[in-house]
């Protein structure tokens, strides 16, 4: 038989405070636990980090991966195509570029704005010339990540690759040398880090699609935003590209 204990006023003050102690012991040890660290900075390889520099911009990647060198790197453009070709990064920069500021939106509910600067589909396109049944493309990245994004999408006025970003060229951590950036998709849909562009004919489901609940699809869902540079304060959005703020 249990046995009842009269607690006094006093006491279960003194109850009711050690429960706030150890309340709040419980709730900033996860915290701390889960505080972000920068493995990588220093180091041959890029990983995903939030830390120092990149808690404005976070840093999301499948896998780590070694630093690409500009002097090796070829983007290697194939598969339902006429003209296959391997671009250096000199020839890419040569291209007509074009800047703009967009938004990166990221499923996670943050996002973040830069100014970007590449050049548009259309001028790879023509000189790769893909075949009547190509329907889209399939990226194959450094760290292993892939994704697939339609011909359609891509030849959005407002997706870019993108090899500059604020006026720089793309850090390791912001997918040196080549990223897309398609402003009305979810940041998975906008590869970085990119090897190889293929030429597909039907729709293909890219890493995440394949593991967690993500479209293929892609297209930004109206809901709540907490963009890093303003604070993470929610900003309601209507889907499609952020353009209020």
């Amino acid at each position: 038989m249990r046995t009842l204990i009269k607690i006094t006023r006093r006491a279960g003050l003194i109850l009711g405070i050690k429960a706030l102690i150890a309340f709040i012991i419980s709730w900033t040890r996860p915290r701390r636990a889960l505080a972000e660290t920068d493995y990588f900075s220093g180091t041959d390889y890029v990983g995903k980090t939030r830390a120092g520099p990149y808690e404005k911009f976070y840093i999301n990647y499948w896998k780590p991966l070694r630093r690409i060198h500009a002097e090796t790197w070829q983007l290697e453009v194939d598969g339902l195509c006429k003209n296959p070709q391997s671009f250096q990064l000199s020839t890419l920069l040569s291209l007509k570029a074009r800047t703009q500021e967009s938004r990166l939106k990221c499923v996670e509910c943050w996002s973040a704005k830069a100014k970007w600067s590449g050049f548009h589909f259309s001028q790879l396109e023509q000189i790769t010339n893909p075949l009547p049944e190509a329907t889209g493309i399939l990226f194959h990245c450094g760290d292993e990540y892939v994704e697939y994004l339609s011909l359609e999408s891509l030849r959005h006025e407002r997706t870019l690759l993108v090899h500059h970003m604020n006026g720089e060229p793309l850090s390791d951590e912001h997918g040196f040398p080549l990223r897309i950036i398609i402003p009305g998709k979810y940041g998975y849909k906008n590869p970085k880090a990119i090897l190889r562009m293929e030429y597909v004919a039907e729709t293909v489901s890219g890493t995440w699609s394949k593991i967690g609940p993500y479209s293929t699809d892609g297209t930004i869902l109206p809901g709540t935003d907490h963009p890093l540079e303003l604070g993470k304060r929610p900003h309601r959005i209507p889907g499609g590209e952020i353009i209020s703020y």
